[in-house]
C-alpha cells in the first residue's frame, strides 16, 4: 500500500469512528438517544435492565435455585442503595458492589461513557470476566499496577497483551468514551477515537484453563470509589458477521514527520515483558537513565512497542554498558533489535515475540537473525526472508551483496551474518573483528534499518552490512532485547522512507572508508 492510500484510508476509518462517537447525547437529556443499530443498556432515568453482582460464575453455579434467589434478592436490595439514576447519568457512591446486566451478551459492540474521582480504579467485564480497565492515569500509588499506561486494556490478561497500545484517557473528572468489541474471544477497545486494544484475546480470569464464557454479562466494577456512567449502547452481532470498516488501520508508517519511540524521559508508549515475570519488571531492568533507554541486563526478555509499524527508516544510538550476567558474564556482550514482531509476547521460549532480529552482539552487529516462535492462538509464525549470501571459511552463510539468493526460515537455515564478520569470531567478552565497523566499547554506535515493505537494508556506522528480500512478516512491534548484558539506547526513531540521510551519518561514512 502506497503512503498516501494508506494515510486517506486511516483518515476515513478516524473519521467514521468520530462520526459514530458524535452520536452520543451528553448527560442531563435524559433518555438517552442510541446510535443507529444499537439499543440502550441504561434508559438514563432508572435501573431496569441491571442487577446487584452476587459473586463469580463458580460460586453462583454453585447455590441452589431457591439459593440463588435470595443471593439475588439480597445483591438487589444492596444495589439500590448505592447505584441511582438520574438525568441520564448512573451514579455509584462508592459502596455496595459492582452492577450487572440482567440479561447474558454473547458477541457485540457496546459504547460506554465513564467517569471516575482521584484515586479512582473502575473496569467493565466482559461476560463476566474481568476485565477492560479504567484507573487514575496519575495516581502514583497504582503505578506500580501500570496505570501510568493507560485505561482500556486488559487488565487480568497473563498470556496475552495486557496493556494499552497507547495512553489515551482524558484528565481525571472528565468524561471518557470506550467503543469495545466482543467477538469470541477477541476484543477491541477504542478509547476517546484511539485504538488501544487490538483484537486480543480475552483470559477467562476464573479458570484459565478454558476459553471464556460463550455468553455473559456487561458488569460495571467498582473498588469502593465514586464512579458514573452513562451513554451506555450495545449491538448484538449475530453469527459473529460484522464488518471492520470502521477499524483504524492499527500499523502505522512516519509518513508525516519522524516518530520518537523513545523520548528520553519516560517509556510511555512501551512496554516490557521478561522471562518468568511476564509484564512485570521487579528489578527494573529497564529504565530511564540521564534521558538515555538503560537496560542492566540482568534478565532475558525484551522492550516492546505498543504499536505496530511498518515503510520506515529507523535510527538506533547505542553504546555497551560495564556489566554481564549470570552464564554470559564471561561473554560477547549480546542484546538485539527484533523488527516485525508478530505473535504472542514470549512466543519464542517465554523470552521475546517472535521477530525478524537485527543482532546486537560484539563482533556481530547486523547480523539477520529468524526468531521463531508461537501465536497467541499458541501456532507458528511464518518467519522468512530471502538473502543474496555466500560461504564464509568455516561455510557460515554471510551477506555479500550480488550472490546467488537464497531462502531462510522454517526448516531451512535460520541465520545469515554480516558481511565483514570474523570467520575467527569467538564468544568471549571484548571480542572485536579484524573488520568491525561498530564503536569500541563505550562509545556510541548507529545502527540504521530500512524497512520498505518486504525489503530490509542494515547499516552500522553508516556502512551497509546486510540486506534481506522476501521478508515475511513485513510490519509488527518492535522490540529492545535484554540478554545478560548492560546496554544503553538513545535516539530511537522512525523516519520517513524517503527523508535524507542526516549530515552525522554522512560525515560518519566519510570516516569510516
Amino acid at each position: 500500500m502506497n503512503h498516501f492510500r494508506f494515510f486517506i484510508i486511516r483518515t476515513i476509518a478516524v473519521v467514521m469512528a468520530i462520526a459514530s462517537m458524535s452520536t452520543l447525547v451528553p448527560a442531563g437529556t435524559g433518555e438517552a438517544i442510541a446510535p443507529d443499530g444499537f439499543t440502550p443498556l441504561f434508559n438514563g432515568e432508572d435501573l431496569t435492565g441491571w442487577r446487584g453482582r452476587i459473586g463469580s460464575p463458580d460460586e453462583s453455579a454453585q447455590m441452589s435455585p431457591q439459593d440463588r434467589q435470595s443471593a439475588q434478592q439480597a445483591a438487589d436490595e444492596k444495589m439500590r442503595a448505592h447505584w441511582t439514576a438520574a438525568d441520564g447519568v448512573l451514579t455509584f457512591d462508592g459502596g455496595g458492589d459492582s452492577l450487572c446486566t440482567t440479561k447474558d451478551y454473547s458477541d457485540y459492540e457496546l459504547y460506554v461513557d465513564w467517569k471516575i474521582g482521584p484515586a479512582g480504579d473502575s473496569g467493565i467485564y466482559l461476560r463476566g470476566v474481568p476485565q477492560v480497565q479504567i484507573w487514575d492515569t496519575t495516581h502514583e500509588p497504582l503505578f506500580r499496577h501500570g496505570s501510568e499506561a493507560g485505561s482500556g486494556g486488559l487488565w487480568n490478561n497473563q498470556r496475552h497483551a495486557r496493556m494499552p497500545l497507547t495512553k489515551a484517557d482524558r484528565p481525571v473528572g472528565e468524561w471518557n468514551t470506550f467503543y469495545i468489541r466482543m467477538v469470541g474471544e477477541r476484543v477491541t477497545v477504542r478509547l476517546n477515537g484511539e485504538l488501544v486494544v487490538d483484537d486480543v484475546v480475552l483470559e477467562n480470569y476464573w479458570d484459565r484453563d478454558q476459553p471464556i464464557p460463550s455468553s455473559g454479562p456487561i458488569e460495571l466494577q467498582n473498588h469502593g470509589d465514586e464512579l458514573q456512567f452513562r451513554n451506555i449502547f450495545i449491538r448484538e452481532l449475530d453469527d459473529q458477521i460484522t464488518s471492520n470498516a470502521s477499524e483504524p488501520d492499527a500499523t502505522i508508517s512516519p509518513t508525516q514527520g519522524v516518530i520518537e519511540l523513545f523520548d528520553g524521559q519516560s517509556l510511555d508508549g512501551l512496554y516490557t515483558w521478561i522471562q518468568g515475570e511476564g509484564y512485570d519488571d521487579p528489578k527494573q531492568v529497564f529504565r530511564v537513565t540521564d534521558g538515555m533507554l538503560h537496560i542492566t541486563g540482568d534478565a532475558m526478555g525484551g522492550i516492546l512497542t505498543k504499536q505496530r509499524y511498518e515503510n520506515y527508516r529507523m535510527v538506533l544510538e547505542f553504546k555497551w554498558g560495564e556489566r554481564t550476567w549470570g552464564d554470559r558474564a564471561d561473554r560477547a556482550r549480546d542484546s538485539g533489535l527484533l523488527l516485525h514482531s508478530t505473535g504472542a509476547d514470549g512466543g519464542y521460549g517465554g523470552i521475546w515475540m517472535p521477530a525478524i532480529e537485527v543482532q546486537i552482539i560484539e563482533g556481530g552487529v547486523g547480523d539477520l537473525i529468524m526468531v521463531g516462535g508461537l501465536d497467541e492462538d499458541s501456532q507458528p509464525v511464518p518467519i522468512s526472508l530471502v538473502c543474496e549470501a555466500d560461504r564464509d571459511r568455516d561455510g557460515e552463510r554471510i551477506w555479500k551483496q550480488g550472490a546467488q539468493k537464497e531462502a531462510f526460515g522454517p526448516g531451512n537455515y535460520h541465520r545469515v551474518n554480516w558481511s565483514g564478520r570474523d570467520p575467527d569470531w569467538n564468544d568471549v567478552l571484548g571480542f572485536r573483528g579484524e573488520y568491525d565497523v561498530e564503536s569500541p566499547p563505550g562509545e556510541w554506535t548507529r545502527l540504521e534499518v530500512l524497512c520498505d515493505g518486504d525489503h530490509i537494508q542494515v547499516f552500522v556506522n553508516g556502512i551497509m552490512v546486510n540486506e534481506a528480500f522476501d521478508v515475511t512478516p513485513h510490519r509488527g512491534k518492535l522490540q529492545l532485547q535484554t540478554e545478560l548484558a548492560e546496554i544503553f539506547f538513545r535516539r530511537w526513531e522512525l523516519w520517513p522512507l524517503d527523508a535524507p540521510r542526516d549530515e552525522a551519518s554522512r560525515d560518519q561514512e566519510r570516516r569510516l572508508r
